[in-house]
């Protein structure tokens, strides 16, 4: 029988940050034994950081990887999405996670071509690529089409009906997104290829804000992940965003366009700061009623209050290339959390991450190539999900 090294495979346990019994689960599927199990030769008491495996036939082939559809209910609704297994054991119950998606008509997928101020030149489906890095590493993931996200406005080939102006405030309302999520999650769990222990939250950016409503709604979740979570209320942001695509059009030798769109935004924030006081007029703000921004504002108010106070672990991950949500919203989680009663938070900004969650290499914003862009998202950010997942 063939014996390997770990180190030859480049896992090692002291890397992923595991319980060597954890780390061995990994390694069954990523060490290389193929359709074999992997067994340590020398087990003992306390495995070392390195140990060598032997490969022994296993007693039935491993699944491999697939794409499920799935859809669910939510009132009236029926939302569809793509459930991503890993490869696995036959019979075998996997952790799950649910992708709660950001602000805008968003497909399961999460196509992105860009940031605020910086174009990518090339469509990343943000959620997809999420799905495929955290399926090699055992877990499914679940993704759905956004309830504003249809054939209606070319987002998805779904049958979701279309909404008359009048009655979006009430039908895009962030409480109906949340609605949908804790629908989501019950959906997943239900699958008999699910350990419904082990079905996780992972939002992003305006989803990020609905997990610890989230996790309050749904005690069974063990825990809940924010990516690109905003911090500050809505109108704050939006004056952080204006004056960061304001310097960001400036760089790229645009000024008589970073003055009109800071303009835009800023005039957006004032609009904000009376829907929240209760004397906007009832005009569209940047195109959206303003039902759906009160509904947004108050999301933005609670969501640090409530996840000070949740009884389960929350991590926190920014981007410093992030000009949607900058690296300073991140440092308020960050102080917030460090006062939770809550030991297991943890709150971290990776250095080249962006709103899309992939990696900028380039550290200058001015010299940035296309080469410079990764196509896929951080594998930093992926690992660190991993790492926290597998401690809860």
């Amino acid at each position: 029988m063939p014996i390997q090294s770990v180190s030859a495979t480049r896992f090692q346990c002291r890397e992923l940050e595991m319980h060597w019994s954890a780390c061995l689960g990994v390694l069954l599927v990523g060490f290389g034994c193929g359709s074999h199990t992997a067994l340590p030769v020398a087990p003992a008491p306390s495995m070392p950081r390195e140990i060598e495996f032997r490969c022994a036939p296993a007693a039935a082939e491993l699944l491999p990887a697939n794409e499920v559809p799935l859809d669910f209910d939510q009132g009236s609704l029926r939302l569809t999405g793509t459930l991503t297994l890993p490869r696995r054991p036959p019979n075998a119950r996997v952790p799950a996670i649910v992708v709660v998606p950001g602000s805008g008509a968003l497909s399961r997928d999460g196509v992105m071509t860009g940031q605020l101020g910086l174009g990518f030149g090339f469509e990343l489906p943000v959620y997809q690529s999420l799905a495929v890095e955290l399926g090699v590493r055992g877990y499914a993931v679940f993704r759905y089409d956004k309830r504003n996200c249809g054939t209606f406005n070319d987002c998805a080939t779904n049958h979701y009906p279309m909404v008359p102006y009048a009655l979006e405030a009430g039908f895009y309302a962030t409480s109906e997104y949340l609605l949908d999520a804790a629908a989501a999650v019950s959906a997943v769990a239900a699958q008999s290829t699910i350990d419904p222990r082990r079905v996780f939250v992972v939002g992003h950016s305006q989803g990020a804000s609905l997990v610890p409503a989230l996790l309050r709604m749904r005690p069974e979740v063990p825990a809940g992940v924010m990516l690109a979570p905003p911090f500050h209320p809505l109108d704050v942001l939006m004056e952080q965003q204006s004056a960061r695509l304001f310097w960001a059009l400036s760089r790229a030798g645009r000024p008589d366009e970073a003055v009109r769109e800071r303009t835009v935004l800023s005039s957006a924030a004032r609009a904000l700061r009376h829907v929240a006081s209760g004397t906007h007029l009832g005009e569209p703000i940047l195109g959206e009623p303003p039902g759906v921004w009160a509904s947004w504002i108050e999301l933005s108010r609670t969501a640090p209050s409530l996840a000070r106070t949740l009884d389960r672990p929350l991590l926190v991950l920014g981007g410093a290339y992030d000009y949607n949500v900058e690296p300073a919203e991140i440092e308020a989680w960050r102080t917030l959390l460090r006062a939770s009663p809550r030991p297991l938070h943890r709150v971290r900004l990776l250095p080249c991450v962006t709103h899309a969650l992939n990696c900028i290499l380039e550290p200058d914003p001015t010299q940035i190539e296309p080469k410079d862009i990764e196509h896929r998202v951080s594998p930093e950010l992926v690992g660190e999900i991993v790492r926290f997942l597998a401690r809860v």
